[in-house]
């Protein structure tokens, strides 16, 4: 049997669904993750998932600072 390695993300964010791709990335540097003009991230694993139903839906980022 193998060894199951667990990650834990270093920052974890939750943003509203409808934001407008500029404050998106304003909020994403604000919490400290490093992304580029894109959303891209700089360094480490950035992870987004779409959570909720549809009435109340929110983006879910996670990012890793060392890789995955």
């Amino acid at each position: 049997m193998t060894k199951l390695t667990t990650h834990f993300a270093t920052i974890t964010l939750t943003l509203p669904y409808d934001m407008d791709a500029g404050a998106e990335n304003l909020a994403l540097l604000a919490s400290g993750i490093p992304v580029d003009s894109l959303g891209n991230a700089k360094s480490g694993f950035l992870f987004v998932r779409t959570t909720g139903n549809w009435e109340d839906r929110s983006n879910t980022f996670r990012w890793f600072a060392s890789r995955v």
